[in-house]
């Protein structure tokens, strides 16, 4: 009877929805969904709706999802929590980017601070629909004197080891247009970057019940069913046990990691009208414990909104990544990797500073284009060398425009690799690959949105396998209004 309920109040609230807001100059946009997608590895069928709702100054957006299981099981793990209930609040937002005042809380698609040598790209809904994160993010600019904040979600705050990555940029024109910036950004705790479904302390990759708080090694489940620590012992010296202990394991909830980036900037406007722009800048960072890296020259060049150019020579010392906090860090941010005896340590992005052994110099470029509406695109890529190192990152999206093709609403390719040696290997647990597509049929959009991540699982330094690509498909049939 709930689930039917549910269902009623799904459909009755798109009716409604739309009848009610149709007439509105206010252009009020929204999804009815009924699909399929993946969560954890486990497949469910979505009912939900997502609304985007501009009024004014003011917008926010609501993302009310229904996932059914194999046995026609509503995931209870989207509603037993008051939290969760947050979750169903897509953003919520005042103003725009570029505005005097800007804030937005909820899901952030590409988070930049300054010239986003340090904050480049970064986004809380990588791993979205599996995890939801509250993030935010702010500007305030008022005379010569303007600043940004971020953070990447509030209910970090909530757990028992509490922390958040959170970073600032406050800036002022001391001369004319010339003007100076400062940056400090921080993760208060890598380690919450290990996926954690029951809050229990140990990662899922580590518990053998990752749903319920009170278990996380076989031992634990015998233990509850009251077997004796004879009996146990026994079952264990027979090879029919598993002798891991809770103990033996990380606990997240008595360790921590720390990371922090601070910067200095300069930047100065030598040609701005209503249609071109030239900007030249220079910044200086440093991943305090580690190394530093500067910008000299930059140079920034736009012609309306057809293209945006960027364009930098940089140099560094060892232990030092630029974008540190970029689109795919809540990916690298903490991850498990299997040693040679088959154990399971865990690693940070913080750790893989230290590979980094040389100075390096090279040059970073970037380009945004909007083909008259017909293809978009957005690509980067950095080239860093010294001694016998290269650092190479790329990121390439392509879509095309909407009505270029009969039928077909949306379109997009993109891949992501960040900081590797070369480009010899397609797939790296820092590659983010995939593809959008849409249908319209008749008024309803037929949609497939596939992604792909990669873990190296066994450690051998390669992703290989079906096991070491993480797959995550949503299939949506929807209604827009």
């Amino acid at each position: 009877m709930k689930k039917i309920l549910i269902y009623l109040f799904l459909i009755f609230f798109n009716f409604s929805f739309h009848k009610a807001f149709s007439q509105e100059k206010e252009k009020i946009s929204g999804t009815a969904v009924v699909g399929a997608t993946t969560i954890n590895g486990e497949n469910y069928q979505q009912i939900g709706i997502r609304g985007d709702f501009p009024l004014g100054k003011f917008g926010f957006g609501l993302d009310l999802q229904l996932y059914i299981d194999a046995d026609g099981e509503i995931r209870k793990e989207d509603w037993d929590e008051w939290i969760d209930y947050l979750d169903k609040i897509y953003y919520l937002r005042w103003g725009k980017k570029n505005d005097p005042f800007y804030i937005k809380i909820g899901g952030l698609d590409y988070t930049y601070l300054g010239y986003s040598n340090i904050v480049n790209g970064y986004s809380n809904m990588i791993e979205y629909p599996a995890e939801k994160r509250i993030g935010m993010e702010t500007s305030f600019e008022l005379n010569d004197f303007k600043t940004e904040i971020f953070l990447n979600d509030f209910k970090e705050l909530f757990k028992k080891n509490p922390s958040v990555l959170i970073g600032t940029r406050v800036a002022y024109k001391i001369l004319g247009d010339l003007e100076i910036g400062a940056t400090v950004v921080t993760d208060l705790n890598e380690y919450n970057g290990l996926n954690d479904e029951d809050e229990d302390g140990f990662a899922d990759d580590i518990d053998m019940f990752p749903n319920d708080k009170n278990l996380v090694t076989e031992i634990d489940e015998y233990r509850m069913k009251e077997v004796s620590n004879y009996t146990i012992s026994e079952l264990i010296e027979k090879d029919l046990l598993d002798s891991t202990e809770r103990e033996d394991l990380f606990d997240m909830n008595k360790e921590t990691s720390q990371s922090m980036v601070v910067s200095l900037d300069a930047g100065y406007p030598i040609f701005k009208n209503d249609k071109i722009s030239i900007d030249i800048y220079t910044q200086i960072s440093h991943i305090l414990g580690h190394g530093w890296g500067l910008t000299f020259p930059g140079v920034r060049f736009g012609i309306g909104d057809f293209i945006k150019l960027r364009a930098e020579y940089r140099n560094q010392s060892k232990e030092f990544l630029y974008g540190y906090y970029d689109f795919t860090y809540e990916l690298e941010r903490a991850y498990f990797e299997r040693q040679e005896d088959g154990s399971l340590i865990v690693k940070t992005k913080k750790e893989s500073l230290e590979k980094i052994k040389n100075k390096m110099q090279g040059y970073f470029a970037g380009v945004n284009f909007n083909l008259l509406n017909f293809v978009i695109a957005d690509i980067s890529y950095q080239d860093l060398r010294g001694g016998n190192e290269n650092i190479r990152s790329i990121k390439a999206e392509l879509g095309l425009g909407k009505k270029i093709i009969p039928k077909i609403s949306t379109a997009k390719a993109y891949y992501y690799q960040n900081n590797v040696k070369n480009f010899q290997e397609l797939k790296t647990p820092s590659t983010m690959m995939g593809y959008i597509i849409s249908y319209n049929l008749g008024g309803v959009d037929l949609g497939f949105d596939y992604r792909y991540t990669f873990q190296d699982k066994n450690g051998d330094g390669k992703i290989s396998g079906k096991k070491e690509t993480i797959k995550t498909v949503g299939i949506r049939a929807g209604v827009t209004f």
